[in-house]
C-alpha cells in the first residue's frame, strides 16, 4: 500500500487525513437529523424555499406588469394631450381637451414634467389670445383668455403683464371701430362707404391701421377701399387674422387719432 502511495506524494498519515476531512464535509452538508439510523440511507432533502421563491417570483411579475401598463396609459394619455394642445383644444370640449389629458396624467403622477409643462402651455396660449385680441380691440374676448389663463394655472408668471398690458389697451385713446361681418362679407356699398371715413381720419391724424378681419382676403380688401380713398396718400398698417372684423387706429406717439 505504501508504494503506490509514495509515488504520487503522499504519505498514508495524509491519506487518512484527506478521507477524513472529506468525510467531515459531508457530515457539515448533511444534518444529522436527516439521517435515518435505522436503515442507513440519507432521504432526499426538500427544497424548502422553492415555493416561498416562486411566489416572490409571482408578485414582482405581476408588479412589474401593473407598472408597465401605467406608464404606457400615461404616455399614450400624455400624447393625446400634446396632440389637442397643438389642435388649440384647451379648455374645450371638455372631454378632449389638452386640460384634461393633462390633469390625468397629474392625478397619477403630480411630479410628470410633461404634464405639468402641458398646463403650462395652455395658459402661455390663452395669454397670446388675450394680447392679440386686446390689441384689435377686442376686450371683452381677452379679459375672457385673461380669465381661463388663470383657471389653468393661476401661478403663472405672464398672468400680471397680461393683466397690465390690457389695463394700457383699455385706457389707451386710440379708436377701435367695429366692422358688420355680413357686409363685409357681401362688401356691401355702406361698407365701403365706412371705409372711406376711417381712411381720412387715418391720414389726418397719422394713425397707423390695424385691420382685424376673418381672413387675409377680406383684410386686404379692407386695406384697398381705405387706401383707394386717400389716393396720394400711404397708409401704414397691417392685417392680423380674428374671428371679429375690427379697425384700430394707433394714434401716433404725442398725437391724436
Amino acid at each position: 500500500m505504501q508504494g503506490p502511495v509514495a509515488r504520487i506524494g503522499y504519505s498514508s498519515k495524509s491519506v487518512m487525513a484527506l478521507l477524513v476531512t472529506m468525510g467531515a464535509l459531508t457530515a457539515c452538508q448533511i444534518p444529522s437529523e436527516s439521517v435515518d439510523e435505522t436503515s442507513g440511507e440519507i432521504p432526499e432533502v426538500a427544497p424548502v424555499l422553492q415555493g416561498t421563491w416562486e411566489y416572490g417570483r409571482v408578485a414582482l411579475s405581476s408588479e412589474f406588469e401593473n407598472e408597465l401598463r401605467e406608464q404606457r396609459v400615461i404616455a399614450d394619455t400624455l400624447y393625446e394631450g400634446i396632440k389637442a394642445l397643438n389642435a388649440n383644444r384647451l379648455l374645450t370640449p371638455p372631454e378632449t381637451s389638452a386640460y384634461r389629458y393633462f390633469s390625468q396624467v397629474l392625478a397619477v403622477d403630480s411630479s410628470n414634467a410633461v404634464a405639468k409643462q402641458g398646463i403650462q402651455d395652455i395658459a402661455a396660449k390663452y395669454l397670446q389670445l388675450a394680447e392679440q385680441a386686446g390689441r384689435q380691440g377686442q376686450f371683452d374676448s381677452a379679459k375672457t383668455f385673461l380669465s381661463r389663463a388663470e383657471q389653468v394655472d393661476s401661478f403663472h408668471a405672464g398672468l400680471g403683464p397680461a393683466k397690465a398690458l390690457l389695463e394700457a389697451e383699455i385706457n389707451s385713446t386710440d379708436l377701435v371701430m367695429g366692422i358688420n361681418a355680413g357686409e363685409l362679407a357681401r362688401q356691401s356699398l355702406a361698407l365701403v362707404g365706412q371705409l372711406e371715413e376711417i381712411a381720412i381720419k387715418a391720414r389726418d391724424s397719422g394713425a397707423f391701421v390695424l385691420i382685424t378681419a376673418p381672413n387675409d382676403t377680406q383684410g386686404r380688401w379692407i386695406y384697398a377701399q381705405m387706401q383707394a380713398a386717400v389716393q396720394g396718400h400711404r397708409l401704414r398698417g397691417n392685417i392680423e387674422l380674428g374671428e371679429t372684423p375690427t379697425i384700430r387706429l394707433v394714434k401716433p406717439i404725442g398725437g391724436d387719432a
